[in-house]
Formats: structure tokens, sequence, C-alpha cells
């Protein structure tokens, strides 16, 4: 299922929620699908390419958060966790970000 943006013409990527996956974001980390999805619309996002890839991002309401997250081969991506922002994440992502 494409999530709350639904992607495309805003220059982002689709993404693909469900239950499982939105539910889990809010009840562990009180992290909306939405501002998930907010992260990959920020310029000053920063993404780590590896196994997993992983991103730290910021809100439109300047939340930061480190997501993981699959980009699959036609472009959509499925976020699997999102959460605050550690002390020591929070400090490389401004370090990062001049």
């Amino acid at each position: 299922m494409v999530g709350p943006s639904g992607g495309g013409g805003n220059g982002l990527p689709d993404f693909e929620w469900d239950e499982h996956n939105e539910e889990k974001l809010i009840e562990r980390h009180g992290v909306s699908a939405y501002e998930a999805e907010q992260c990959f619309a920020n310029p000053h996002t920063k993404r780590r390419h590896g196994d997993d890839l992983v991103m730290l991002g910021k809100t439109d309401g300047d939340r930061m958060l480190l997501l993981v997250y699959e980009q699959k081969a036609d472009g959509v991506v499925r976020v699997y966790s999102a959460r605050e922002m550690t002390k020591k994440e929070r400090a490389v992502y401004r370090q990062n970000v001049r």
C-alpha cells in the first residue's frame, strides 16, 4: 500500500506502508509514517548505504530521526524503523550538515 504522502509528483519516492510497520513506528517510537516520509524531503538528510540503508533526517517540525529502510528495485521505499536520534547521532548529523 502506498503511504500517506502518495509520493510520485512531489519528487519523493512512493512509500510502502501496511498496518504492521505503521503501528510499530507509533507504538515503539512515537513516530508517524508522515514524519518518516518528511525526512526524505529534507535537503539536509544524511544517508548511509551498506547492508541496511540508514538515514539521519529532520521532520518539518525539526524532530531529529534515525530511519532504517529499504529501497526496492522499483524505487518504492519501505521504512522498517524510525526513532529519535541519540545524542551522539545528533552531533554527527549537525557536524555533517554544515
